[in-house]
Protein backbone atom coordinates (compact mmCIF):
# COMPACT_ATOMS: atom_id res chain seq x y z
CA UNK A 1 0.00 0.00 0.00
CA UNK A 2 1.24 3.48 -0.72
CA UNK A 3 4.77 4.09 -1.87
CA UNK A 4 8.28 4.02 -0.41
CA UNK A 5 8.91 6.94 1.94
CA UNK A 6 12.26 7.80 3.52
CA UNK A 7 12.27 9.27 7.04
CA UNK A 8 11.52 13.00 6.89
CA UNK A 9 14.93 13.73 8.43
CA UNK A 10 16.68 12.43 5.29
CA UNK A 11 15.87 15.45 3.08
CA UNK A 12 18.78 17.76 2.22
CA UNK A 13 19.36 20.91 0.18
CA UNK A 14 16.63 22.18 -2.08
CA UNK A 15 13.39 20.19 -1.88
CA UNK A 16 10.52 19.74 -4.34
CA UNK A 17 7.07 19.65 -2.73
CA UNK A 18 3.72 18.90 -4.32
CA UNK A 19 0.27 17.77 -3.40
CA UNK A 20 -0.41 14.24 -4.69
CA UNK A 21 -3.49 14.15 -6.92
CA UNK A 22 -5.92 11.30 -6.29
CA UNK A 23 -8.07 9.22 -8.63
CA UNK A 24 -11.24 7.72 -7.14
CA UNK A 25 -10.50 9.31 -3.76
CA UNK A 26 -8.00 6.86 -2.24
CA UNK A 27 -5.57 6.02 -5.08
CA UNK A 28 -2.80 8.10 -6.66
CA UNK A 29 -2.42 8.33 -10.43
CA UNK A 30 -0.04 5.34 -10.43
CA UNK A 31 -2.58 3.14 -8.65
CA UNK A 32 -1.07 3.11 -5.14
CA UNK A 33 -3.66 2.98 -2.37
CA UNK A 34 -3.38 5.65 0.34
CA UNK A 35 -6.63 5.30 2.22
CA UNK A 36 -8.74 8.32 2.87
CA UNK A 37 -12.35 9.06 3.18
CA UNK A 38 -14.23 12.06 4.41
CA UNK A 39 -12.04 14.44 6.39
CA UNK A 40 -8.68 12.94 5.37
CA UNK A 41 -5.98 15.59 4.96
CA UNK A 42 -4.24 16.06 1.61
CA UNK A 43 -1.15 13.98 0.85
CA UNK A 44 2.09 15.78 -0.01
CA UNK A 45 5.25 14.39 -1.57
CA UNK A 46 8.66 15.96 -0.87
CA UNK A 47 11.88 14.90 -2.60
CA UNK A 48 15.41 16.21 -2.90
CA UNK A 49 18.06 16.00 -5.62
CA UNK A 50 19.78 13.11 -3.80
CA UNK A 51 16.75 10.89 -4.38
CA UNK A 52 15.29 10.99 -0.86
CA UNK A 53 11.50 11.04 -0.89
CA UNK A 54 8.99 11.55 1.89
CA UNK A 55 5.18 11.51 1.93
CA UNK A 56 3.15 13.28 4.60
CA UNK A 57 -0.42 14.30 5.26
CA UNK A 58 -1.11 17.84 6.35
CA UNK A 59 -3.79 20.45 5.78
CA UNK A 60 -1.76 22.68 3.43
CA UNK A 61 1.47 23.18 1.50
CA UNK A 62 2.57 25.71 4.13
CA UNK A 63 1.89 23.12 6.83
CA UNK A 64 4.02 20.57 4.96
CA UNK A 65 6.86 23.09 4.62
CA UNK A 66 6.67 23.91 8.33
CA UNK A 67 6.80 20.24 9.36
CA UNK A 68 9.63 19.36 6.97
CA UNK A 69 11.72 22.38 8.06
CA UNK A 70 11.25 21.43 11.71
CA UNK A 71 12.83 18.03 10.95
CA UNK A 72 15.44 19.11 8.39
CA UNK A 73 17.46 22.19 9.25
CA UNK A 74 18.67 24.18 6.28
CA UNK A 75 16.36 22.85 3.57
CA UNK A 76 14.75 25.22 1.09
CA UNK A 77 11.95 24.63 -1.38
CA UNK A 78 11.55 24.97 -5.12
CA UNK A 79 8.48 27.00 -6.01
Amino acid sequence: MGRRSDPEVSLVGKVHLRCVPFVDGDYDQGGAYWGGGCGTMPLFCAWDDDGHIHYLRTASRDGAKYWLRSCNSGITFYR
